[in-house]
């Protein structure tokens, strides 16, 4: 059964309606806005540190695993050797 061009204006103005009241219900809150927001930020870079910190991880043992890189490993030893030790 289709609906006529009526009925579907009315379902999209339903739609819209419902859409602008739970938009107005979610901003009506700002203490929980910001709340959310700052959940947010904060587990997103969270989230960025674990990631970088494990792509460090496995980029360092496939460099240890192949051998080192030869001229950062030959200046980090010779800096090691420069540098007074505590």
């Amino acid at each position: 059964m289709a609906l006529t061009e009526e009925e579907k204006e009315k379902s999209k103005e339903k739609s819209i309606d419902r859409l602008i009241a739970s938009l107005d219900k979610a901003y009506h809150n700002p203490g929980k806005l910001a709340a959310r927001g700052f959940l947010i930020g904060l587990m997103s870079g969270l989230g960025a540190t674990i990631g970088v910190a494990i792509v460090l991880a496995i980029v360092g043992l496939l460099i240890r695993q192949f051998g080192g890189i030869p001229v950062i490993g030959d200046w980090l030893n010779d800096l090691g050797r420069i540098l007074p030790k505590r």
